[in-house]
């Protein structure tokens, strides 16, 4: 995404208004009065606000709030002529706001697969289920200004760009032209009515043409070691001295820690052991799949995604919330500072690194981490971690393969033209970085890629090609597909989609909002099959020409949002999913359908009783419950007879400001004072030990008994 001066565009419009302010060209503010009239009285009212200094209207989010519906057809503001939606918010919780943007239309042939939410929710059955949704999050005690682009309604983006304080936002539906909109709704969160009791204040809701201008600066949040201000919490670091002597006490502690003696060299079980070939590979021994080592050790993985040293996020546009940043030039906290995907970013885990150990800081850091792992008894390093950190550790790790080949014409999303040269001639390219990896024994296997955007819910691919009238191969393949498979015969294609064409080539000036028929979808559909197919055969052939000894690892799915993902894992070794819970996903079922071994490639649990004011995906109220919820999550797991490998989510705490898209969980092992949560590092330990007992059944998986609490995630 691009450079965020948005608050330097000139002639930006404050959105400053509370309920009726007056309507201008750029600017049509909607009537708080009425948005009060449209929920529950006791749940919302109009009160003066101190930190708006106007009427605004005050939300306490209860059990089974039907949310606060901002917008109905036949209200004056109109959505065609409109930039951006602008909100004004404050969450009053100690905690992050989360809040959901709902978009609302009339659907002739509703299909409740066609809405599937984020996680894999369906939010409804009927007619009443927003056609496309926004999840948005927000910093406790912050006055915001949220912004939603109207062109992200188009749905090909699941993720939109930072705005100044504004978190991470995160879309889910399908694609929704302004002018089919029926009701917007606000729903706020989160609420159980016991540990989540939050109340929020909307100061404003506007439409405006152009970006509002940023708010005046506010007294500083993050103190110079990265930490809230406005919060104490046990284990907080008291300055920089506590947090060396910290650091360096813990260091000399784990001095000539090893793995267990009963583990080889990779980590595999030297119990159990299978023919040896020098590289990983599956087997199953009749009772349950395994991974084997290089040395022939059966092998399950335990593992940390994203063990780098760095935890940044983008300070662009907020530095007044800030208590220290370093200068432009400071030489000794340069390397903390940087410039990534056109934002200027700060890394306080780097800067508190520098202060622990100096020049040699990454030397240190290699060390005392590799150290930590052992300690805790995790086998692999994760996705997405530092090569330079697997190679020192000599500990085994994944691979994830970058820039999975893409096409100028995309299809749907992140979805390439499949059927385009150009996709073919990208593949190899996308397999040649498997080169210098390809004789490595440590390496388990590769990823070929990580939750495909195009896999975010229930999408018919060939039908999305549709929407637009956009020319690429593969909609050409389509149409030839199409006319052999109705034998040249256009009329019947016209029976059985309901239209009245004159030849198959004016297919490809049509577009469709809904199916023709549901022949048609089913159509769609099948070529759907196909164009995944070739969406994974390709890049998989090239891989094989190149690596012959590792383990394809498939794509790290997100969740198992139709068929098509399966007719996607054909190719691979090992079929991997994201799985979030509280106990591992159906797993069975997708062992059964695949005939794979399966591997988790990332979960979490996180708490806001410490640093951090959001939980991640899955939630739990303390540093003790993610200690048992590791341990139920991964001893539950490798009770199954097809789990061969869960990889947590991940090194290192998020930063307070949020990471680049805004994320900011309480999911490390340690913090970004390299401080190791020492509740959840003994349960990581105590589970870690007894992974290969509870696999042959010698010892019951624990249950931690966690109960279910809301998430703050966004």
């Amino acid at each position: 995404m691009g450079k965020i001066h948005y608050w330097l565009l000139a002639g930006l419009l404050v959105v400053a208004g509370a309920s009726c302010g007056r309507q201008t060209a750029d600017r049509q503010v909607f009537d708080l009065q009425q948005i009060l009239q449209r929920v529950d009285g006791t749940a919302s009212r109009l009160d003066d606000s101190q930190v708006f200094n106007r009427k605004v209207l005050k939300i306490d989010p209860k059990e089974g709030n039907a949310g606060v519906v901002i917008w109905e057809k036949g209200d004056t503001p109109l959505w065609t002529d409109a930039g951006y939606l602008v909100f004004e918010v404050y969450d009053e919780a100690d905690y992050s706001g989360v809040i959901n943007l709902e978009f609302y239309k009339e659907v002739k042939n509703f299909k409740s697969e066609q809405i599937v939410l984020q996680g894999g929710d369906i939010s409804g059955t009927d007619k009443d289920t927003p056609w496309l949704s926004c999840l948005i999050g927000v910093l406790p005690k912050l006055k915001t200004q949220v912004v939603f682009p109207i062109s992200y309604l188009d749905a090909q983006s699941i993720f939109l760009p930072r705005f100044p304080r504004q978190l991470k936002a995160t879309l889910s539906g399908n694609r929704l032209d302004p002018e089919d909109i029926t009701k917007v709704v606000l729903r706020f969160g989160p609420y159980d009515g016991t540990n989540y009791r939050t109340s929020y204040e909307l100061a404003s809701v506007s439409l405006t043409r152009e970006l509002p201008a940023p708010y005046p600066a506010a007294p500083a949040a993050i103190d110079m070691l990265g930490q809230r201000v406005d919060k104490d919490w046990p284990g907080k670091v008291k300055g920089e001295a506590d947090m060396v002597a910290r650091n360096k006490t813990l260091d000399e502690e784990m001095e000539g820690v090893r793995f267990p003696s009963e583990w080889s060299r990779f980590g595999g079980w030297k119990g159990k052991r299978f023919e040896a070939t020098g590289f990983f590979r599956t087997q199953h021994d009749g009772k349950r799949w395994w991974l084997v080592d290089p040395e022939g050790y059966a092998f399950l993985s335990t593992g940390i995604d994203c063990i780098r040293a760095n935890s940044n996020g983008p300070v662009e546009g907020i530095e007044d919330l800030f208590e220290w940043l370093p200068g432009a030039d400071d030489e000794r906290f340069a390397a903390a500072v940087s410039e990534q995907r056109g934002m200027k970013t700060m890394d306080f885990y780097i800067a508190n690194l520098i202060r622990v150990w100096g020049p040699e800081w990454k030397e240190k850091w290699l060390d005392y981490t590799e150290k930590l792992m052992k300690k805790i008894r995790f086998n692999t390093v994760g996705n997405w971690s530092e090569i330079d950190f697997a190679r020192h550790s000599k500990i085994p790790y994944v691979l994830p393969l970058n820039n999975f080949p893409s096409t100028q014409v995309a299809i749907y999303r992140d979805f390439p033209d499949v059927f385009s040269d150009e996709y073919q001639a990208n593949a190899a390219v996308f397999a040649s970085q498997l080169e210098e990896f390809r004789d490595d024994p440590y390496l388990v296997g590769y990823f070929l890629r990580n939750e495909p955007n195009w896999a975010f819910g229930y999408h018919n691919l060939a039908y999305e090609m549709f929407a637009t009238t956009q020319a690429s191969a593969t909609k050409d393949a389509f149409i030839s597909w199409l006319k052999e498979r109705y034998q040249d015969d256009i009329q019947a294609v016209n029976q059985a989609w309901n239209l009245e064409l004159t030849g198959f080539d004016e297919l490809k000036s049509q577009t469709f909002k809904e199916y023709p028929s549901e022949t048609a979808n089913q159509d769609f559909n099948a070529f759907s099959e196909i164009m995944v197919k070739r969406y994974v055969d390709i890049p998989c052939d090239e891989v094989e020409k190149i690596d012959k000894h590792h383990l394809n690892l498939g794509m790290r799915y997100a969740w198992l949002s139709s068929d098509l993902l399966y007719k996607a894992g054909e190719r691979f070794d090992v079929f991997s999913i994201n799985g979030y819970g509280l106990t591992p996903p159906p797993t069975a079922e997708i062992a059964a359908r695949s005939g794979k071994p399966v591997m988790i490639g990332e979960f979490h649990h996180g708490a806001v009783d410490r640093a951090l004011p959001a939980t991640g995906i899955v939630g739990v109220l303390s540093q003790e419950e993610r200690a048992a919820a590791f341990r139920q999550y991964i001893e539950q797991g490798f009770a199954r007879p097809e789990l061969v490998g869960m990889h947590y989510f991940q090194w290192v705490d998020q930063p307070y400001y949020g990471r680049f898209d805004g994320e900011n969980y309480n999911i490390g092992v340690v913090t970004t004072a390299n401080i190791p949560y020492d509740e959840l590092i003994a349960g990581m330990t105590l589970t870690n030990e007894r992974i290969y007992d509870v696999a042959i059944g010698k010892v019951a998986p624990y249950d931690g008994s966690v109960p279910k609490t809301p998430s703050i995630h966004y």
